[in-house]
């Protein structure tokens, strides 16, 4: 009897025994979660604090998650690397602390932690390569205690530089990896446990959500400021082109410009270059640059030309001039295509100079096909004048019921559905066809052509035409430079 009942206490011990571990495992886990969730929380706090919207950025806010990720895991040093998708190798953007360089390295420069920490962003990690390409692989977190004999832990000769004990935890919202997070030796001198790792774990869980919200809240901003660039250069660019086309008795002169985007690079311009309105300067030109950068430089090129226009009636000498600051003030990938002329109205003579531009088409009354003239010329802004000075003048004596028009490569290089080209033959043809039509007129039907061409296919060149005909010298004709546009669309 004392035996069994000896049993039965010895039983009941063992089965409270069990439950007073279990217990103590449970606190122990519920201690564990309730510090992970107060940790998250204070994440979340530290962010709302110093994230606002006049610094939300991705590199902001990954300053914010490497630093608390850092204090939160009591390590001494921490990094955030980012996958470089086109390259397929990750990329520290913030580090903190004294993190090592994980890729070979000699020992200069690395004696002080900002050093330290723009060789470590300067490193390229292949995917799948060290403790840091394997987490980004694979897609798991990873925790060294020992890091000294581990292989994927490159070892070094500095103390301060030796990886004692890491965790490595991967980036991961929506199934997408996007990065890597990093901490290496705890403060304390121990190594990081299971625990911790957890911790590392939700934080990164977090972290990884914040990162992908950011960068959307990037490319919104960036959009925005596009969308923005696009109508402050579009309301710009049409302050630069004229109203109205000139009123100059004896000749016709229309002009049409259209953007294939919001904003194009072509330009024209019409202007008188003395007092007695003898002299009108005509320019077509096509700028390489798009978007507000494309404008500036329409207005830098429009206002030279404005300006030397007045000291010479040689355009090659104006357009020496102009290629002298567009060369000296532009960059390397930025040129301007021009044809600039002068219509001496009282000879009926045409002047120019053609800088890389398309020809001039010219075409008698009663002719079967046109005249091209294209002087020899290279694009403004791509050599100095030493080059450029090869620049050739032409001038052409104009009859009545002589038509000339100015085109960019817009008009024929519009491309159909099937990828062929309007082209240049097309284009002489219905010149030639439509030669009794007015300046005005003939625009009209060239557009009508392209679109019936093209049939609706989105075009990737602005088209610009600028037409002008001589009439009895009585006659004028005064038209709206959009008026051809107006119609067009109507």
């Amino acid at each position: 009897m004392n035996l069994l009942l000896l049993l039965i206490i010895f039983v009941l011990a063992a089965w409270v025994y069990r439950l007073r571990e279990r217990e103590e495992s449970l606190r122990a886990l519920i201690d564990k979660h309730q510090r992970e969730r107060k940790a998250i929380f204070l994440f979340l706090n530290r962010l709302g604090e110093r994230l606002t919207t006049s610094n939300i950025a991705l590199e902001p806010a990954l300053e914010i998650i490497t630093e608390f990720i850092v204090e939160a895991t009591n390590a001494e040093a921490g990094a955030a690397f980012l996958i470089e998708p086109q390259e397929q190798v990750l990329s520290a953007k913030v580090v903190k602390g004294m993190f090592p360089p994980l890729m070979p390295t000699t020992d200069y420069v690395l004696t002080k932690q900002k050093y330290l920490a723009e060789r470590v962003k300067r490193e390229k990690i292949p995917i799948g390569q060290s403790v840091i390409g394997e987490a980004a692989k694979e897609g798991i977190p990873i925790l060294i205690g020992d890091a000294s004999t581990d292989p994927r832990v490159p070892k070094t000769a500095f103390d301060y530089l030796t990886i004692k004990s890491i965790m490595v935890a991967p980036l991961r919202a929506r199934g997408q990896i996007s990065g890597v997070l990093a901490v290496v030796n705890k403060r304390d001198g121990s190594a990081f446990t299971e625990e911790d790792m957890d911790l590392l774990i939700s934080l990164a869980d977090q972290a990884a959500s914040t990162v992908q919200l950011v960068k959307l809240y990037d490319e919104f901003a960036k959009k925005q400021r596009i969308e923005q660039e696009l109508r402050v250069a579009h309301d710009f660019q049409q302050m630069l082109l004229p109203r109205e086309c000139p009123s100059v008795p004896g000749f016709e002169i229309a002009a049409f410009s259209k953007p294939a985007q919001e904003v194009g690079g072509d330009y024209y311009d019409f202007f008188f270059v003395d007092e007695a309105k003898r002299y009108l300067g005509m320019v077509i030109a096509d700028v390489s640059g798009k978007g507000i950068p494309g404008a500036l430089i329409m207005s830098m090129v429009r206002s030279t030309l404005r300006a030397e226009a007045r000291t010479s009636l040689s355009p090659r000498e104006v357009l020496l001039r102009a290629n002298e600051l567009a060369y000296t003030d532009t960059k390397e990938n930025v040129f301007i295509t021009m044809t600039y002329g002068i219509l001496d109205t009282r000879t009926r003579t045409f002047r120019f100079a053609r800088a890389g531009h398309e020809p001039l088409v010219t075409l008698k009354q009663d002719s079967e096909s046109v005249r091209l003239t294209s002087p020899e010329g290279i694009a403004l802004g791509m050599v100095d004048n030493n080059i450029f000075s090869i620049i050739e003048e032409a001038t052409l004596q104009l009859e009545e019921g002589d038509l000339a028009v100015l085109y960019t490569d817009g008009v024929v290089e519009a491309m159909n559905e099937e990828k062929n080209e309007y082209g240049k033959q097309r284009f002489f043809d219905l010149v030639v066809a439509n030669r009794q039509l007015s300046p005005h007129e003939l625009i009209e039907k060239t557009l009508s052509d392209i679109e019936a061409f093209t049939r609706g296919y989105p075009q990737h060149d602005d088209i610009t035409l600028v037409a002008f005909k001589v009439l009895a010298p009585a006659a004028t004709v005064h038209l709206p430079a959009d008026q051809s546009q107006r119609a067009a669309n109507s």
